[in-house]
């Protein structure tokens, strides 16, 4: 009897012990299936890591990054604005510059951009500071800005120097322009307006310069009645020259251009179109001679040798074309009466010779409107 009773209790503490175990071993999987025991982001992190899901990884991703997303976008945004304040300060047009001479002493000052070392502009503020009669006090300022007034002052003091101004002065103030002094001749007040009708726009330009008045002395009587009597001498003497037409005063100017270009050829860099100094003192020459002149279109030509390859000839010849063109622009003739073309080696000048050195030119030619 007590032997039946002790198997029955072992039974039943055995029994007990399997329920045990059972329900230890699979605690865990009850546990996920009541959603019991995922308390935070480390544990699911674990888990997709152990299993190998990538799908819960991705999952897991946005909910780790989520909480700081808003604020780095409004960080982002204010950087950015910071970055545009910055940008358009940096653009706002800040240039100036003063030229006035007084008692035979230059002085320059202003605050501009860097210039290229072969600015034309650049280059008159670096001579003037050999001078020992020129105070400089320019300064200049890497802030990006483009000079868009350099072409016309460059050209305005070259008129100044050119013409002897008594007093003349310049001062640019962003887009304000003033201009004072005094010209000895008609001339030179002439190709200062030429200049302003030119790069008037977006500018204000205020011109207050003035001609010279010259004397006028009271001719003697005798120089009168001189004066009369051959004015009916002349008018009594047939005339034998017909009367000179447009087409004929043309054909006059484009054969004074042409012998002086013959005598006188205009020099450049080497392979380059750049003129030489003394290639300006003949366009200086050639631009008085088309000063005034708006019922003609002026064409320049650029023209090689066959030395080299044909392509950089082409190339060459067109910059130097431009560059006349450019130069007498600063000189005063109007923009829209010039074109340039480069023909290169197409059109040698000794087509028996064609690595001549004299194939090298430029030439000008006039027609009328």
């Amino acid at each position: 009897m007590n032997n039946s009773k002790s198997v029955i209790l072992l039974g039943l503490l055995a029994a007990l012990l399997l329920i045990f175990l059972c329900i230890l071993f699979n605690a865990e999987r009850y546990y996920k299936e009541l959603g019991l025991g995922v308390s935070s982001s480390n544990k699911l992190i674990s888990e997709a890591t152990l299993e190998g899901d990538d799908k819960a990884q991705e999952n897991i991703k946005p909910l780790l990054s989520s909480d700081n997303s808003e604020d780095d976008g409004i960080v982002e945004t204010e950087e950015k604005d910071k970055v545009a304040a910055i940008t358009m300060e940096k653009k706002e047009e800040t240039s100036y510059f003063n030229y006035y001479v007084e008692t035979n002493k230059t002085f320059i000052s202003g605050k501009i951009p860097l210039l290229d070392n072969g600015d034309v502009f650049k280059k008159f503020i670096a001579d003037c500071s050999k001078n020992k009669l020129c105070e400089n006090n320019v300064t200049f300022l890497d802030n990006g800005e483009t000079l868009s007034w350099k072409d016309f002052a460059s050209s305005t003091l070259t008129v100044f120097m050119e013409e002897n101004i008594s007093n003349p002065k310049l001062l640019i103030d962003k887009k304000d322009i003033k201009l004072e002094g005094e010209f000895t001749n008609q001339r030179g007040k002439d190709q200062l307006l030429t200049l302003i009708n030119n790069h008037k726009g977006g500018y204000t330009i205020s011109d207050m310069t003035t001609v010279k008045e010259v004397l006028k002395v009271k001719p003697k009587k005798e120089d009168i009645e001189k004066e009369e009597q051959e004015k009916k001498t002349t008018a009594k003497e047939p005339s034998t020259e017909k009367e000179k037409t447009p087409e004929k005063n043309l054909e006059l100017e484009q054969e004074k251009i042409s012998t002086l270009l013959k005598n006188s050829k205009i020099n450049f860099k080497r392979n380059s179109g750049k003129i030489r100094k003394e290639g300006r003192k003949v366009l200086d020459k050639v631009s008085k001679m088309l000063l005034g002149k708006d019922n003609i279109l002026i064409e320049i030509e650029g023209h090689t040798d066959a030395g080299g390859k044909e392509k950089i000839n082409l190339w060459i010849s067109q910059k130097r074309a431009d560059g006349v063109k450019k130069y007498l622009i600063r000189k005063g003739i109007k923009a829209d009466i010039i074109t340039a073309k480069g023909f290169g080696e197409k059109k040698l000048l000794l087509p028996k010779t064609p690595y001549d050195p004299s194939n090298r030119r430029v030439e000008i030619h006039l027609k009328r409107k």
